[in-house]
């Protein structure tokens, strides 16, 4: 399990992130396997199952630090979903955490309180060459997880326009069939003038036919008594 632990005294990050729900749903459908909060009882912020192919992200989080574990999870359950992987644990958080860390940037998102201590951590004693080894893993990475994300986002984003949209419509259409509506003097009068053109119409056909028969049998008196 790749979890997510804080390394040198680092500490959660904290505040909001624009259009946050639509951006934690985007993760939802960028992720490989399904993503849940849970109540995570140790001080890990989130892990990947590999057992059960899952994410879990501690509830109560900020929404900065959700989304940041979430990518870091991603990023996990991406690279390191295998459990032959010759990767070793230092390697995969270092990847992982680095790979969040890049893509919360691309977003606006400043993790680096947090990153740089926890990338810190999990890289000491590591040489040099072993981490230049994992750069073209973090920005390969890095690029698909931004390209998925950007796409369901916009999906998303196009979803909500149309909802409002409609929602907008209902509305409107609400507003015009309320009973107040047909009181205003003018309904009032359009709707008093088509009842009468029925009535009239009907009359009229009525009368027709009976001056039809009066004419038929010679009896035309009495022809628009009704």
């Amino acid at each position: 399990e790749g979890k997510e632990l804080p390394r040198l005294g680092v500490d959660a990050l904290k505040g909001d992130v624009e259009h946050y729900e639509a951006f934690y749903h985007s993760l939802e459908k960028t992720s490989p396997v399904p993503m849940a909060f849970e109540a995570i009882k140790d001080a890990s912020h989130g892990y990947y199952d590999l057992v059960d192919k899952r994410i879990a992200i501690k509830a109560g989080l900020s929404q900065l630090q959700t989304i940041k574990t979430a990518i870091h999870e991603i990023a996990h359950a991406t690279l390191h979903a295998d459990k032959n992987s010759n990767t070793d644990r230092s390697t995969a958080e270092v990847q992982a955490e680095s790979i969040a860390y890049t893509v919360c940037s691309y977003y606006g998102l400043d993790t680096s309180d947090y990153s740089f201590g926890y990338v810190a951590g999990w890289s000491r004693g590591k040489e040099i060459k072993e981490l230049k080894d994992s750069l073209e893993i973090i920005r390969k990475t890095s690029s698909q997880i931004i390209t998925d994300i950007d796409k369901h986002f916009s999906q998303i984003q196009e979803k909500q326009v149309i909802k409002e949209k409609q929602k907008t419509a209902f509305a409107q259409l609400e507003l015009f069939s309320r009973e107040e509506l047909s009181n205003t003097p003018s309904i009032r009068k359009l709707m008093i003038d088509q009842a009468l053109s029925r009535e009239h119409i009907t009359a009229g056909k009525a009368a027709l036919r009976k001056y039809s028969e009066s004419v038929l049998s010679g009896k035309q008196e009495g022809l628009w008594k009704s």
